[in-house]
């Protein structure tokens, strides 16, 4: 079902129910209330009146172009007529006055289903997440470099998501400047949309999309992180996190939601035992964790005296990739702010990290997509003051 936050407008001639339904948008988590000159109108709610016969065609219009993402009619009593002109233009919901809650909500979860089957599953982000079974495997190396890497054939449609915890260290190894972070939607998460996702996320000069994290912030609590990965799904191509798996051993929502688990080992015996009891864990967690895990042997010395084949026995799983120890290019990206695939082109620990991105890698040829722009007026009309927005509407 569709796990965004709906935007609901009003159009509505009787204060009373204007003022009851706004109550009951306060109290649901799924809608959130736009101002009557906003741009963006998402479920219009509107009651017709005796210029229903003007207004209508424009309202039709509005949602075959998509400017409405649904319509819902409302008032003490459905004119016939205009009930079936309606019906036959999509508009499939009557909200009988006194408007009840439990009626908005079956409403409202009605159009969300409807946009979930209308969305194709295939136009969706994935979810790539990198983590380790201790800090200094190296997964952020990785995470920075992967999705550089993933971000160059398609710039702007890749997404850098920083949950490392307790302070994330992305933008050291971007060398890159923000205002905000994922802290912000968490303040106001009623307002995520493409929109003010755009105004929060930071974007380097190569078009890598970056969304960093506060210092020392909690995490977001379930619920909210799982809005903000939905929403990142819809704007990206591929959205990559780099992370740490918490102390408790709950499996984090960016491993349960991930399309692909990356887990980061040393081929060193404390390495694989803690790496062998954080798969159990993802495994015992998520009967398809096992399926979407894939393992990197990360910075892995020349003359390694455990072997990539011996490390896969004793895991009892294959390692997907092995990238080779190069200190010295490491060490020259973290120092220059740019990532090893960038300013070591033609290193080994490059060449392996560009073969992970173009396995993960799954998309065709196709137009770029970037974020869906408000439009300009309510139906297309010159823009009028908020009373005028729609015949009818509350003065």
């Amino acid at each position: 079902m569709d796990s965004r936050i709906i935007p609901i407008t009003l159009a509505l001639k009787d204060k009373e129910e204007r003022k009851r339904i706004e109550k009951i948008v306060e109290s649901n988590h799924m809608v959130r209330l736009m101002a009557d000159d906003a741009a963006e109108m998402g479920v219009l709610i509107y009651e017709p009146g005796d210029s229903a016969s003007e207004d209508l065609p424009h309202i039709i219009q509005a949602l075959e172009s998509g400017q409405a993402e649904d319509v819902f009619l409302a008032g003490s009593q459905a004119d016939p007529e205009i009930l079936i002109a309606a019906m036959r233009s999509g508009i499939r919901e009557f909200l009988q006055y006194p408007v009840q809650e439990n009626d908005f909500r079956a409403a409202i979860m009605r159009t969300a289903m409807r946009n979930s089957l209308d969305v194709d599953a295939s136009a969706k982000g994935r979810i790539i997440t990198l983590l380790g079974a201790k800090p200094g495997l190296g997964a952020s190396t990785l995470a920075v470099n992967l999705a550089w890497a993933l971000n160059a054939p398609a710039p702007g449609r890749t997404l850098l998501l920083d949950l490392r915890s307790p302070v994330g260290e992305i933008p050291y190894f971007l060398d890159i400047k923000y205002e905000y972070n994922w802290s912000h939607l968490v303040e106001d998460i009623s307002r995520l949309d493409s929109t003010y996702l755009k105004s929060v996320v930071a974007e380097h000069e190569c078009g890598l999309h970056v969304l960093p994290g506060p210092p020392y912030a909690q995490r977001p609590d379930d619920h909210t992180l799982f809005l903000i990965l939905e929403q990142l799904r819809r704007n990206y191509d591929y959205v990559v996190v780099d992370t740490a798996y918490p102390s408790d051993e709950q499996l984090p929502k960016e491993v349960e939601h991930a399309d692909s688990i990356l887990v980061a080992l040393h081929l060193t015996l404390p390495s694989l035992a803690r790496t062998s009891r954080l798969m159990t864990s993802i495994r015992t967690q998520d009967p398809d964790g096992d399926r979407r895990m894939r393992l990197i042997a990360n910075q892995v010395p020349k003359g390694t005296t455990i072997g990539v084949d011996e490390a896969s026995d004793v895991l009892g799983k294959p390692i997907s990739w092995a990238v080779p120890d190069d200190q010295d290019a490491a060490l020259s990206s973290l120092n220059q702010g740019t990532p090893v695939v960038d300013v070591c082109p033609k290193s080994a620990m490059t060449r392996a990290i560009l073969t992970i991105a173009e396995e993960l890698d799954s998309r065709e040829k196709k137009a770029k997509k970037g974020f869906s722009m408000p439009f300009a007026s309510l139906f297309g009309k010159k823009k009028q003051a908020s009373d005028d927005i729609l015949a009818g509407a509350i003065s």
